[in-house]
């Protein structure tokens, strides 16, 4: 999904590639969670979701708040680039917080570092570092999807991204 929209902002896959890879190890650095080796995440049954703890709950809800204020300007492609790394600023802030706060299970845990954090933080540096508006934008809409992801899958009342 990412590439896509990257290819419509007129960035080569080399490009992208290179810009995305950057910010996985330095936030995977600063993990206080101890991991055995991760591998694909755990499955689940039909129907089922993941726990959530409260420090996971608010910051995803804290992130969903911050992208939803700004989604029609998004949308309709009013923002410049320092509303995108003003609002990169916020989910990072978020992010950070979830990565040293949060207690859930070992599978869980997993999962949720599969599904939904690596691409938010990976599209989290696109509207930070890009000197791009559109790859800023790409970013801002991929966070979009991180938090569909995050609630198909996870617990969360009362959850909804999508109007």
């Amino acid at each position: 999904m990412m590439l896509v929209l990257l290819r419509l902002a007129g960035l080569g896959i080399c490009a992208a590639t290179g810009l995305v890879s950057l910010a996985a190890p330095v936030y995977a650095s600063e993990h206080e969670h101890k991991h055995e080796a991760q591998h694909a995440a755990p499955v689940l049954k039909p129907g089922q979701k993941w726990a959530s703890d409260e420090v996971l709950r608010q910051g995803m809800d804290n992130i969903r708040k911050a992208m939803l204020a700004n989604r029609e300007a998004i949308e309709k492609e009013r923002l410049g680039a320092q509303d995108y790394q003003k609002l990169a600023a916020a989910v990072s802030k978020e992010t950070t917080n979830i990565v040293k706060n949060c207690r859930l299970s070992k599978d869980a845990d997993a999962a949720f570092h599969t599904i939904v954090l690596a691409d938010l933080i990976q599209s989290t540096e696109m509207m930070r570092t890009s000197p791009k508006v559109q790859v800023q934008r790409a970013g801002a809409f991929a966070v979009l999807q991180s938090l569909r992801h995050y609630g198909n899958y996870f617990q969360h009342p009362g959850w909804e991204i999508d109007r």
